[in-house]
């Protein structure tokens, strides 16, 4: 009778788990994802003949008065389990592991009273020929819109494989990106790597995410509403996690690919782990290389008597290798230490023209020019991280200490050659220039977190971190004399570095109020001191200030399936380190970029209310308020027509943000969709420059749809649309693009080919208006997105123990700032 029971519970879990896989362990979590209640069962999970934990084993819980109430878990590396905020009752348990026989617990009572309830031993038994008999397959979705946080499932989505992290990126929802910043519902958004800050901005970012292979990656979290425990810097985070463990044994993958555009690219990569008991290594090396094409054109009207036309057309190649190898070892059944290392390769090579006409409002042109490109960009980026972790008493206070340092080296060595011909006097001119830059950023942190339960239903957070970057920008320009020397050019070589350093501490306190009802309360305090130093002109900039930023979060149990949250919370955004370099940089002949060495960081109040129902649908509405805003601005100089990019603060502004997101599955399981739909609002506040408070509503919209087919046949296909929107300088035209794939198990299910389509139709472009005093300019950002990738990708080693989820260090928890 119990084998019987324990079957219709493993199999109603199997069915159900989609739909709880957002909840994961706790059936009455609030929209933040904190339960409200203080019950809990947990307990360890054993072999039955060597008393060895089981790290990994799927635990399954239900009501014994509720049949639909289903919720799963897995056993951590210890064996160890633990459901919390259970609501008082009786439950029958289930722990399933391949390889062993189904182990079950019936009538488990589950008292309010946490100190009544005792931690459960199960012990499964080993069942060789049931890994002959039975055979159990599952996938995660790609995307879990859950109710704190986008999950983005790399490894389960046959469109990103093969491609970049830049790709999968664009297709999370609510994430929006442009010229490197990403926004996340409105807001300022960190990008992280493994927890960690790569301190890079706008085109470097850019060239970073497209450089890193997507079969590298195990996940990204979008988290809209981080709590205290997150940098105050910016009001979201997008962090990237790559793959870190496999199976216990010796195990490893090779994957390959093709693909084409207008021109070919390439991938391979390979892994090696090792696990057994208290050791785990894993290691890896990818190989990416791309070429595609960028089309740009841009009329602009400059006052009332001059339009300036300029198309470019470029073909850039990228090769990149990344290498990977993490080390983690339990000293003892309490504590582990760790090591990651990596490092990214990247070169990069463009070849482009552009070609320039100055005409009136009216009539021919009366000048043209011709600007050839060509240039090399080389980057290093290596990593190191080492972690500490202990666990303090059987109450599960824990300590985490962590430190990370990285680098990145970049040189861009370019050269340019203009051709000019004056159609009125009929006089042509011609130069040459090049640059070489080589640049330098480090970052070196330190952090220690703690978290403590006290009594019976409050739990404590509270940690340190110290945190120290440093940017090197030497950049060289030279004009290429009659006499065929090169000369260097005093006005755009400079040399500028910044320094910047950060200690912070937070604390945070969270506890139920009642059944339905849970507060958190959290206090970031951060203390920061930059410099500023143009080595060219002999100043240095120096600041120092210290801020607050409280966080207070409220929710609602309504019922089991409803949940609301209330959350405040104050932030910083903090200014791209380039912004603060008074020095033009070149980006075309009629368009250059000036830093502002005034630049202030901006400070926001953010309020949001969040509705879950049925772990489906999830609902949001969220408002912010900005002072000392940064903007984007843009200015002519009259001399010589120059159009002059540059960020400035505006008195204030506002964001205004509402999502729906809705998460499906049809016929059993056998098709899963996740819809959203957000809309967007944003107005400047700015009495010197009044063109800056035009704003709109934008409504963006994406859809991603999973199709499992019999012989683990699986086909994809993702949507996007976003109306036009205005904001600040731009006025954006509307947006749209798709992707489908299908992927092919082979070999015995050890290979898996997939073949991909990305924009098929070719509709993806940036399409905008800028405006400004005396400039309005039209802009076309057409780069190559239409592809078609061939992917093969085969395991081999023990798979009979799978890793179902990815163990995470103390540095993941690190969330760190990166400059947008």
């Amino acid at each position: 009778m119990k084998t019987a029971s324990a079957s219709l519970l493993l199999l109603a879990a199997l069915v159900a788990a989609p739909a709880v896989a957002t909840a994961q362990t706790t059936p009455a979590k609030t929209a933040a994802g904190r339960p409200t209640a203080a019950a809990a069962l947990s307990g360890t999970v054993a072999d039955s003949l060597t008393g060895q934990p089981l790290a990994f084993a799927t635990m399954v819980v239900r009501k014994s008065a509720d049949p639909a109430f289903v919720l799963s878990t897995m056993t951590d590396e210890k064996g160890a389990f633990r459901f919390e905020g259970l609501a008082a009752g009786t439950y029958n348990l289930l722990g399933t592991y391949i390889g062993y026989r189904n182990g079950a617990v019936e009538a488990v009572v589950v008292s309010a009273n946490t100190a009544d309830n005792k931690p459960l031993t199960m012990a499964l038994a080993p069942d060789r020929n049931l890994l002959k008999e039975v055979k159990v397959t599952g996938n995660r979705p790609f995307i879990e819109l859950r109710a704190d946080k986008v999950v983005l499932n790399v490894a389960e989505s046959p469109i990103a494989q093969g491609g970049t992290a830049a790709e999968v990126l664009s297709r999370a929802p609510g994430v929006v990106e442009q010229g490197g910043r990403y926004q996340v519902r409105g807001k300022t958004a960190l990008v992280l790597i493994d927890g960690k800050l790569t301190n890079l901005g706008g085109t470097d970012l850019a060239s970073l995410l497209a450089s890193l292979p997507s079969n590298t990656l195990d996940k990204v979290e979008v988290v809209a509403n981080p709590s205290a425990r997150y940098d105050a810097n910016g009001g979201a985070v997008i962090n990237i996690l790559t793959k870190k463990n496999s199976a216990f044994g010796t195990n490893g993958s090779v994957s390959a690919g093709v693909g084409a555009g207008r021109f070919a690219r390439y991938n391979g990569g390979a892994t090696l782990s090792y696990r057994r008991d208290k050791l785990n290594i894993f290691g890896g090396l990818d190989y990416l290389r791309t070429r595609q094409y960028r089309r740009f054109e841009s009329n602009r009207v400059l006052g009332q008597e001059t339009r300036i036309a300029e198309a470019s057309y470029s073909v850039t190649g990228r090769n990149s290798q990344t290498a990977r190898l993490n080390f983690d070892y339990d000293l003892t059944k309490r504590s582990s230490v760790g090591l990651q290392i990596r490092g990214i390769v990247s070169a990069r090579e463009t070849d482009g023209n552009t070609n320039s006409a100055v005409a009136g409002l009216a009539g021919p042109p009366n000048a043209t020019n011709a600007l050839q490109t060509n240039g090399t960009a080389r980057g290093f980026n290596p990593t190191v991280s080492v972690y500490y972790r202990t666990l303090l008493d059987s109450a599960g206070s824990e300590l985490k200490l962590n430190a990370d340092y990285l680098t990145f080296h970049k040189r861009f060595d370019e050269q340019y050659r203009n051709a000019g011909y004056n159609l009125l006097s009929e006089e042509a001119t011609t130069n040459e220039l090049r640059t070489y830059s080589p640049a330098r950023n480090s970052v070196a942190s330190f952090t220690a977190d703690y978290t403590r339960t006290l009594g019976k239903t409050t739990a404590l957070e509270a940690g340190l971190k110290s945190l120290r970057t440093v940017t090197d920008n030497d950049i060289n320009w030279e004009n290429l004399a009659d006499d065929g020397n090169w000369l260097n050019d005093a006005r755009r070589t400079n040399h500028f570095v910044y320094r910047e350093y950060i200690n912070a501490g937070y604390a945070s306190l969270r506890r139920p109020m009642s059944k339905k009802i849970g507060l958190q309360l959290g206090l970031r305090a951060e203390h920061t001191h930059s410099e500023g130093e143009s080595l060219t002109l002999g100043q240095v900039n120096r600041r120092d200030y210290f801020n607050l930023f409280p966080n207070v979060s409220l929710d609602y149990a309504m019922s089991e399936k409803q949940q609301w949250n209330f959350s405040y919370r104050r932030n910083i955004d903090r200014f791209r380190f380039d912004i603060v370099n008074p020095f033009l940089t070149y980006l075309s002949p009629y368009l250059y970029y000036q830093g502002n060495p005034n630049i202030r960081p901006s400070f926001s109040h953010n309020f949001s209310v969040s509705h879950s129902y049925n772990n489906a649908v999830a609902t949001s509405v969220s408002y912010g308020r900005h002072t000392n805003a940064l903007a984007e601005v843009f200015h002519r100089d009259p001399a010589t027509n120059i159009v002059i990019q540059s960020d400035a603060n505006l008195s204030r502004a506002t964001t205004l943000d509402a999502n729906v997101s809705l998460t499906k599955q049809l016929g059993g399981g056998a098709i899963t969709t996740a819809n959203f739909v957000g809309a967007t609002y944003v107005r400047f506040y700015s009495p010197s420059m009044p063109w800056l408070n035009q704003s709109s509503v934008g409504v963006m919209a994406s859809s991603n749809t999973t199709l499992n087919m019999p012989n683990g046949l699986r086909a994809e296909l993702n949507l996007f649309y976003r109306t036009p929107l205005t904001y600040g300088a731009y006025a954006f035209r509307a947006q749209y693009n798709g992707s489908v794939a299908v992927s092919k198990p082979v070999l015995k299910e050890k290979g898996m080919l997939t073949l991909t389509v990305l924009d098929p139709l070719n509709l993806q472009k940036s399409r905008y208006d800028t405006r400004a005093a005396e400039v309005q300019a039209y802009s076309l950002d057409k780069t190559e997105t239409r592809f078609v990738r061939l992917n093969f990708s085969y395991r081999f080693g023990n798979q009979k123990v799978k890793i179902i989820r990815a163990r995470r260090t103390g540095i993941e928890a690190e969330k760190m700032r990166l400059e947008n």
